[in-house]
């Protein structure tokens, strides 16, 4: 049987892909208006929609580097917190990461991560990654016993993406031949389920806490 707490979390990734999808779709349509200059369409209404659905509490986590996934220990330990030691139960703290500068990399699917050696390009960018010899994105699913993305989309936390610092990535990893602008328009086709692409992290930050989330510092 399904639980309630399972049935919102689904709900809540099936969500948070629709305003990713509506992105896309805009994007798509800017780039044949006028290819030579594709713009993302950001909705900031379904993004305060997202970050306004009803909690007790709520927690953003700024993340501006992988640093091991650092980021997710801290969400599970608040949510964990709320949850059994303080004795509020499952779904009463609203946890939200924003991914940006490095970070981004953390948004991003195990297709990506294994087409552009993101691991490697993230060594060659200063991250100590222990986990660069896995293919795709090790933050996503992780062993028994690690923290993961996948497990924390489950107990209803929401991604959000700097667009900035994806342009900033796909310049990296693009390479002196390669077109940046390409590598660009794909990462944004392969962010993890649920993820929300925005123009800015720091705009995205500003955001949630409008929005009466607390902040907090997750990777410096």
């Amino acid at each position: 049987m399904t639980s309630r707490r399972t049935f919102i979390a689904a709900s809540a990734l099936v969500a948070a892909a629709g305003v990713a999808l509506t992105s896309a779709d805009a994007a798509a349509a800017n780039a044949e208006q006028d290819p030579e200059r594709a713009v993302v369409a950001f909705d900031l209404g379904a993004l305060m929609a997202r970050l306004n659905e009803p909690a007790r509490h709520r927690q953003v986590f700024a993340s501006p580097r992988v640093a091991e996934g650092a980021v997710l220990g801290y969400m599970r330990n608040s949510l964990d917190a709320y949850e059994t030691g303080f004795g509020e139960g499952p779904g009463t703290l609203r946890v939200a990461a924003v991914f940006y500068g490095r970070g981004v990399a953390l948004a991003l699917d195990d297709q990506a991560w294994t087409k552009y050696k993101i691991a490697a390009g993230l060594e060659k960018l200063g991250e100590k990654l222990s986990h660069s010899e896995r293919t795709g994105n090790p933050y996503w699913h992780a062993p028994p016993g690690e923290n993961s993305l996948e497990v924390l989309a489950g107990r209803g936390a929401l991604y959000l993406a700097c667009n900035n610092a994806l342009k900033g990535l796909a310049s990296a990893l693009s390479g002196p031949d390669g077109s940046s602008e390409d590598v660009h328009a794909d990462l944004r086709r392969h962010l993890i389920p649920g993820a929300i692409l925005v123009p800015a992290g720091v705009a995205a930050l500003n955001a949630a806490q409008e929005a009466r989330f607390t902040y907090m510092q997750a990777a410096l």
